[in-house]
């Protein structure tokens, strides 16, 4: 099998998930509204959305994803 070294590659995947039947708490439900208002992302370790972001991410698993797209940003080969 024939292989390529590559040194750096930086891929964005963005994927969905839909989550139901779910008990949020309020300060958690106030930031993700506001965010859904603002037409924001909540983005992880950004620090707008803090409650959000840590609610979320214990609730959103990867392998329940639904669809999932790899943006490939950069791609550097050793030469």
């Amino acid at each position: 099998m024939n292989t390529v070294k590559v040194e750096d590659l930086w891929v964005r995947v963005t994927y969905e998930v839909k989550l139901g039947d779910l008990e949020i708490p309020k300060d958690v439900y106030n930031e993700i509204e506001k965010a859904s208002e603002e037409c924001r992302d909540v983005e992880m370790n950004e620090g707008r959305y803090v409650n959000a972001e840590d609610w979320l991410s214990t609730k959103i698993v990867e392998g329940d994803c639904m669809q999932w797209k790899c943006e490939i940003i950069d791609l550097v080969a050793e030469t």
